[in-house]
């Protein structure tokens, strides 16, 4: 087989909302060219579709000329009627004057003279033209063949991989890369794989994992992959470039980008909030999850953060007093005042060595009389060199941020005619606290009884890491994950989900410093009644567990702290019941209970994936269906980049001899069904 050639290659990444697709491999690997989105709408005749909405339109068109009757056919007359024919066209010219006097009348008849009304019968006739238009902009009638993941209209998915085929019009000698989501079973993959084959007769296939594209992206062998999409989550941990199927966490719903819309619609709704404002306000600046245990601005906690305990101790303000409540600044109303320039940079510092020299209580008082007089005279004259303290988004108790629309700027009598305008507009609209929450557990009791976002994915992370089957790769798995997906893309997405894993399984340093990997016979001593010999370990007792490998009992059961069993007793009571640790993973090490958790970091040579500015859509394609990716995609989207690699090296490096596609000779000998042997 001829090699293939890097302008060739077709990749297509199938997501639930957004299908990201591009014809070629650039020299530097960008974001896709071509975002479609995932849906398609009916068309007339039944079994079809259309990638946008086609809408019916009649229009009023007058009929000109009258209605003629049509002509008939001329006959051809011989020679010998020539004669007649000018006597009847004689007589024709000489009765003219006449009718054209006649027409002159009726025509003056038929003008209306003043206050009277037109004569229906005399106005033009009108005829009804039928066109049809697309309407890019309308997801009326949509149909998303994809739903968690998982392929739910097969007759619509291929008409959406046709649609995105024809689009992009690939050659004939065109190898596909097609990413898998996680959720698809072997029976799905078989009929993709006979349905590109049959309909596509491409040369090559191949059909690779999301989260092993992804571990391509950031060029790991290892890592914990944690996909966030709109209405679902999957959990994957790759060891070695195999993904690992036991305890997969596949199509995780309610933990996707919908769960913080619908919570700031639970939040909100009662103040006029629609969910389009929510889903704007989640896609903006101001939203941003904070860590587990950082106060909400507003809150007591957060109003006494800005006061310095020496300094109010110095100037001898007390619990309760008005210099306790005003911030320190510096800013207008605050302690401190707004900034300046010469000698009122040093206003908020007190001069130690003069309170000692002298009298601290004349001194203080001197320096209260300074600072009034100074505030009365900014009160009179306002200083144009005074900058406006600019507070973080996580300080400020209120944010605007601006909502977009389309309102219709005609009636609907008038858009029968015609396509109906729109007109889009934009005003500032004001959120306060609730838009830190748009994690936090759910109130409405008529949904699934959730500890919050964060929460579950954690545990899903931590039931996902101990079901791999290689105890030694646990570590490193905590050690190396990876937080992709455009609802992950909220700001402080992966710090609070960082800070919620740590709070609920992080072993802490202080508990390890007496462990050993190595077991002992002898346990780390005891107090014991004036006695220091360590007791032995050989026999089972209230205070040697056989869980503890010979080490501190009160140690085991601070380690195993999150075991059901052990949420009724005391803490720091070891289990009494040797059986009730059978069904944790036995291993050495610490492979049940992590001691670090980091994520990777993206790699620095692919300038076009860096972090950019958050873009007001993501993980949605724009009005007008496919165009060309712009910038905010940033590594939320590596499957993509992931996708590029693996196309580079088994498209063209390789060239099938590590059996990374399948090509159509193959196809052709073993059907549909070999394709798992090729699968990546």
């Amino acid at each position: 087989m001829p090699p293939f050639k890097d302008e060739h290659i077709l990749i297509i990444a199938p997501g639930s909302q957004v299908t990201l697709a591009q014809l070629g491999l650039p020299e530097s690997f960008t974001p896709a060219r071509f975002r479609f989105p995932t849906r398609m709408f009916p068309a007339e005749k039944k079994g079809e579709y259309e990638p946008y909405k086609i809408r019916e339109r009649r229009h009023e068109v007058p009929v000109s000329n009258g209605t003629e009757a049509p002509k008939e056919d001329v006959e051809m007359k011989d020679a010998d009627s020539t004669t007649q024919q000018d006597t009847v066209k004689t007589e024709a010219t000489t009765e003219q004057p006449e009718a054209s006097a006649n027409t002159e009348q009726k025509n003056e008849e038929a003008q209306p003279t003043d206050g009277q009304p037109t004569d229906p019968a005399a106005e033009k006739p009108t005829t009804t033209e039928i066109y049809y238009e697309e309407d890019v902009t309308s997801d009326e009638g949509a149909i998303y063949p994809i739903e968690n993941g998982r392929i739910v209209d097969w007759s619509c998915f291929f008409a959406l991989l046709t649609h995105v085929h024809n689009t992009l019009s690939p050659p004939f000698h065109t190898p596909i890369m097609l990413i898998a989501e996680p959720a698809w079973s072997a029976r799905d993959r078989e009929t993709i794989t006979q349905f590109v084959f049959e309909k596509f007769k491409t040369p090559a296939f191949c059909m690779m994992d999301s989260a092993l594209a992804v571990c391509y992206g950031y060029g790991t062998s290892t890592a914990t992959v944690v996909d966030v999409g709109k209405d679902k989550v999957d959990v994957t941990a790759v060891t070695d470039f195999i993904v690992s199927e036991h305890g997969r966490g596949l199509a995780l719903e309610g933990c996707g980008g919908d769960y913080m819309t619908d919570r700031l619609v639970e939040l909100l709704g009662s103040k006029g909030f629609s969910r389009e404002m929510c889903e704007q306000l989640k896609r903006s600046n101001i939203t941003e999850l904070l860590p587990p245990g950082t106060p909400l601005p507003g809150t007591a906690a957060t109003a006494r953060q800005g006061v310095n305990p020496a300094a109010s101790a110095s100037t001898g303000a007390q619990n309760g007093s008005a210099n306790e409540t005003v911030p320190r600044g510096p800013g207008d109303g605050t302690q401190t005042g707004a900034e300046g320039n010469g000698d009122e940079e040093d206003e908020g510092v007190l001069d130690v060595a003069a309170i000692v020299s002298g009298n601290t209580s004349e001194f203080l008082a001197n320096r209260e009389k300074e600072k009034a007089e100074k505030a009365s005279t900014k009160k009179g004259s306002t200083d144009q060199n005074a900058k406006p303290v600019r507070l973080p988004n996580s300080k400020k108790e209120k944010a605007t941020f601006q909502f977009e629309e389309y309102v219709r700027i005609e009636s609907e009598k008038e858009a029968t005619n015609g396509p109906g305008r729109y007109i889009r507009q934009t005003r500032e609209i004001e959120v306060g606290v609730e838009r830190f929450l748009a994690a936090t557990p759910k109130q409405n009791s008529g949904e699934r009884l959730t500890s919050g976002l964060l929460e579950d994915i954690a545990t899903q992370i931590h039931h996902t890491i101990l079901a791999v089957p290689d105890a030694t790769k646990r570590s490193e798995l905590w050690d190396s994950l990876i937080v992709v997906g455009n609802g992950s893309k909220i700001k402080g997405f992966t710090a609070s989900l960082l800070g919620a894993i740590t709070q609920k399984y992080i072993l802490s340093p202080s508990a390890t410093m007496f462990t050993s990997e190595i077991p002992s016979n002898f346990s780390t001593p005891l107090p014991t009644g004036g006695t220091n010999t360590p007791a032995p370990s050989g026999q089972p007792g209230p205070m040697n567990h056989p869980a503890g490998h010979g080490v501190n009992p009160l140690l085991v059961a601070a380690t195993h702290s999150n075991n059901p069993a052990s949420s009724s007793m005391p803490p720091g009571t070891p289990l009494m019941d040797p059986t009730s640790m059978s069904h944790h993973h036995r291993s050495t090490g610490h492979s049940q209970t992590p001691t670090s958790v980091k994520t990777l970091r993206p790699p620095e040579y692919f300038s076009e994936w860096k972090e950019q500015a958050n873009t007001n859509a993501p993980g949605a394609a724009g009005p007008g269906g496919p165009g060309v990716a712009s910038g905010g995609h940033g590594m939320e989207e590596a499957v993509f980049l992931g996708a590029q690699v693996a196309s580079k090296v088994v498209f063209v490096l390789d060239q099938g001899l590590s059996k990374g596609f399948m090509t159509r000779v193959e196809y052709n000998e073993n059907g549909p069904s070999a394709i798992h042997d090729y699968v990546m």
